[in-house]
């Protein structure tokens, strides 16, 4: 230890973390016991000066103090977090889904006729809902994983698209009024 050599002087709050560091990896390396590590810890907390430092690491090879510390540990894997549109999407689709089951208990309940009507028709609208987010949700996806890129052009044209794309040449010509 470098400190040795510096014998009388007096150590800073620094130098004794720096010890305090250095003893923690030796106490990971199993170069020392929990109750060695304690001691040599209040020892280190107590000195005043490198030569009191430089008797509580004499026995420790030097250079621990570079020593990596341990890794973050690894995380699970899950779910991605949601975007505020998925975020959105999937608040609608929960949403309309709890308004219908109300709607159809309630009917089921009061026995209505004109609220067992309105159930069926919510469900209706319910699933036109659930069709919507969902392809929302899926087109969001899709978007993300590639990237926002367009699939590459298909190198193979049919005879018909090409011969639409010569016919459809002048200004004001649809292509879906031609094709018939």
């Amino acid at each position: 230890m470098a400190a040795a050599g510096r014998g009388p002087m007096r150590a800073s709050d620094v130098d004794r973390e720096q010890v305090i560091a250095a003893l923690k990896v030796a106490f990971v390396q199993g170069r020392l016991t929990k109750d060695e590590l304690d001691l040599r810890v209040g020892q280190a907390f107590t000195a005043r000066t490198y030569a009191e430092l430089a008797v509580v690491m004499a026995d420790i090879p030097a250079g621990l103090s570079a020593a990596q510390p341990p890794g973050k540990p690894a995380t699970a894997r899950g779910w991605p977090p949601l975007n505020s549109s998925a975020k959105t999407a999937v608040g609608v689709i929960i949403g309309a889904t709890m308004m219908t089951v109300a709607l159809w208990l309630t009917a089921w309940f009061a026995g209505n006729g004109a609220l067992l009507a309105g159930a069926i028709i919510a469900t209706g609208v319910d699933l036109v809902i659930l069709c919507a987010a969902g392809a929302n949700l899926l087109e969001r996806r899709q978007q993300k994983r590639s990237g926002g890129a367009l699939p590459p052009p298909s190198s193979r044209r049919s005879v018909k698209t090409a011969a639409i794309a010569t016919r459809d040449r002048w200004p004001g010509k649809d292509a879906l009024c031609v094709v018939r």
